[in-house]
């Protein structure tokens, strides 16, 4: 499990000073059974630092006795049911805890409050508890709730969602109530809660915990989640899809009690064999039509700004004929010919389920089946354009009928205004690896995008690339785009802000998360733990 680390990194309107880690600045010993919580703490003189006991099951315990050794440099008395830490001078105190026979120690350094703590020391950090860290996630600000949500799985299996408090203390856990390795946290809410999701084989539960650490709802689900939004009318967008692949619904969920809204199925793709029936390569001759789902392709789901849903996905209609076969013999695919019917479509949702399709783009064709096509899908993101437009990520492969796979494909950003034109198809390059899609929107109208190891900075108006920037890593994706026009961009070891094509530089290293007030938080990687 990676530990969270929050930082002293000056954040003002998004705009990110370098940082310097200054972690594991003591050496505290390793507390086994239960231990004080937050650790590695930094405050200044005058800070008040609440301070708890948690266990190796993330109880927190009680009834202990407090005491510092050093009371000219800070002292500690109960307030409203918690120890609190008042800092008095500069320098370096020890915080004990005596409980049920045993005693745990804390190292909290004071600093002077002439100037602010230097950039990348660490305000405090979670305990390693050994498990699985599935996830962190900053939860929207509400006036009694947590300002962040961690799920850990613990060493016996045992999976927890977290609220942690602004200060690093932990509100309260929640126990799932199954164990599963398939475990995600999917999103905040609206009213301060979060989702998450335990994924199984052919099915999902949706788990929705409430501020407080009460279980408001769940709800279980066939298929495998593509997509999940959420809105500020408190209705929940899921993306579905079937198992096999071949259909897609779009189901809309009362974000407070769990309830079913509406429930819209994406249109089937299918091929359609006329007097023909094609197995793999082998094609037969039968009189009749035959008909075959083709694999569903869709996007994510976002709301906009005019707080409707936006999805997209390709709809195709192949029909595959031959001009005179003899049934019961085979036909020779040379014979075949494949009329095809492809569609971008993008959905406009409204909060009610009412639904309105936009085309955003067709091909039609006639070829021998033999011949390559152009086959459009969407890749996965969809963002806004903050104009009630959308940005959407398409990947265009030429693609035999007969083939599973692309031979190419080229990767575009379709931006779609709000009335359903197409304003531009900007190229992206092409690249292997993993695919990470995501895009941001930063100042003055510039976008980011990411494919591999490169960022690629493009006009939100007219669809023309400004720059580029190469890493020295792969598989790279846009973090958060910042008031001084940068990007910061997350590559599997750093955090990175981009200005340029050439210029850029380390913000820290390891994972990052950002909350809603703009306060950096760190995941180190597992070598610095």
């Amino acid at each position: 499990m990676l530990r969270l680390w929050r930082s002293a990194v000056l954040i003002l309107s998004l705009v990110i000073a370098p940082s310097l880690s200054l972690w594991g600045q003591t050496e505290e010993k390793e507390d086994s059974g239960w231990r004080i919580e937050p650790e590695k703490i930094n405050i200044q003189v005058g800070d008040d630092r609440p301070l708890q006991l948690l266990d190796d099951s993330l109880q927190e315990l009680n009834d202990a006795t407090w005491s510092v050794d050093n009371p000219e440099l800070a002292t500690i008395q109960e307030e409203g049911g918690r120890q609190v830490l008042h800092a008095a001078k500069v320098g370096t105190v020890v915080v004990s805890a005596f409980w049920h026979g045993e005693t745990r120690t804390r190292q909290i350094k004071i600093w002077s409050p002439v100037a602010p703590l230097p950039i990348g020391t660490n305000r405090w950090s979670t305990h390693d508890f050994g498990g699985r860290d599935i996830g962190d996630i900053p939860a929207v600000p509400t006036e009694d709730g947590p300002n962040m949500y961690s799920v850990d799985e613990l060493p016996n299996g045992s999976i927890y969602v977290r609220a942690i408090l602004e200060n690093g203390i932990q509100a309260w856990a929640y126990l799932l109530p199954e164990k599963t390795q398939k475990v995600e946290l999917i999103c905040t809410d609206w009213i301060g809660g979060v989702l998450l999701s335990a994924n199984h084989e052919e099915s999902y539960t949706l788990y929705a915990v409430g501020k407080d650490g009460e279980l408001r709802w769940q709800r279980t689900m066939n298929g495998v989640r593509k997509g999940l939004a959420d809105s500020t009318d408190h209705l929940i967008h899921v993306v579905n899809q079937s198992v096999d692949g071949s259909t897609v619904t779009v189901i809309g969920i009362d974000e407070k009690l769990g309830t079913l809204s509406f429930e819209l199925s994406v249109p089937i793709s299918y091929e359609k064999d006329v007097n023909l029936k094609r197995d793999g390569t082998k094609i037969s001759c039968l009189r009749g039509s035959f008909s075959k789902a083709l694999p569903a392709m869709a996007s994510k789901i976002m709301v906009n700004m005019d707080g409707n849903a936006y999805v997209a996905f390709s709809q195709r209609e192949w029909v595959l004929t031959t001009s005179e076969c003899t049934p019961g013999h085979e036909v020779d695919p040379k014979n075949v010919t494949v009329a095809r019917n492809d569609q971008l479509v993008l959905w406009k949702i409204e909060p009610d389920g009412a639904l309105h399709p936009i085309v955003v783009e067709t091909n039609k064709t006639k070829q021998p089946l033999a011949a390559a096509a152009n086959v459009l899908a969407p890749t996965g993101a969809i963002i806004t354009d903050n104009m009630n437009g959308t940005l959407i990520s398409v990947q265009a492969s030429q693609r035999k009928i007969s083939d599973s796979g692309a031979e190419a494909a080229d990767e575009f950003v379709y931006r779609v205004r709000q009335n359903g034109e197409l304003v531009y198809k900007f190229p992206l390059p092409k690249y292997s690896g993993a695919r990470k899609d995501d895009m941001v929107i930063g100042e003055d109208n510039v976008a980011f995008a990411t494919r591999g190891n490169l960022l690629i900075a493009f006009s939100l108006i007219s669809g023309k690339e400004l720059w580029r920037w190469q890493s020295d890593e792969s598989d790279i994706g846009v973090f958060a785009a910042l008031a001084n026009g940068a990007c910061l961009v997350q590559t599997p070891t750093v955090l990175v802000e981009v200005a340029s094509s050439t210029k850029a530089k380390t913000v820290f290293h390891g994972q990052a998360m950002m909350d809603w007030l703009g306060n950096m938080y760190r995941k180190h990687l597992p070598e610095e733990r």
